[in-house]
């Protein structure tokens, strides 16, 4: 995995927001880049990573239509969100969806949509990933999702 800046996890643990983090998929080294620096406890309150589709339809209630798609992101965000605020009035709820590298062939695009909601806002984005090892691909979902936690936190 590519190196994640240590400003922006620094920056994140010192925001003063606290986060539930649901992700399927990929993005596992942002939670790694979070949990492995000091302070994470400031800003993390759970991590959440429902994998196999069993799991994420009794996370969501429902079947989704896709499982990588930004509708499923922004269901497991206000998940996430309304976790949180059961702990802290500075609530984030975060969700990372994502479609790497597998052993099948897929139709669609190597992909990952995250979605971060607060209080008062939210802040979307789309990945669609070039062709790479899955570890790449994943470093690269977590380097995007790393990079639009810090922006949040800093707005």
């Amino acid at each position: 995995m590519s190196s994640i800046p240590d400003q922006w996890v620094e920056a994140i643990h010192a925001s003063g927001y606290q986060a539930f983090i649901i992700l399927t998929g990929g993005g596992v080294g942002a939670v790694h880049a979070l949990l492995s620096r000091p302070g994470a406890s400031r800003f993390v309150l759970d991590v959440h990573i429902p994998y196999g589709h069993k799991a994420m339809d009794d996370l969501l209630g429902d079947v989704p239509i896709s499982y990588c798609s930004e509708e499923t992101a922004k269901k497991m965000a206000h998940m996430a969100y309304a976790h949180a605020t059961l702990y802290t009035p500075r609530a984030l709820g975060i969700a990372c969806t994502a479609a790497l590298r597998t052993t099948y062939t897929r139709e669609d695009a190597d992909r990952a949509y995250i979605y971060i909601l607060s209080k008062d806002r939210t802040m979307r984005h789309a990945v669609i990933l070039k062709e790479g090892t899955r570890t790449d691909q994943d470093a690269v979902v977590s380097n995007a999702l790393l990079s639009l936690i810090a922006r949040f936190v800093a707005e």
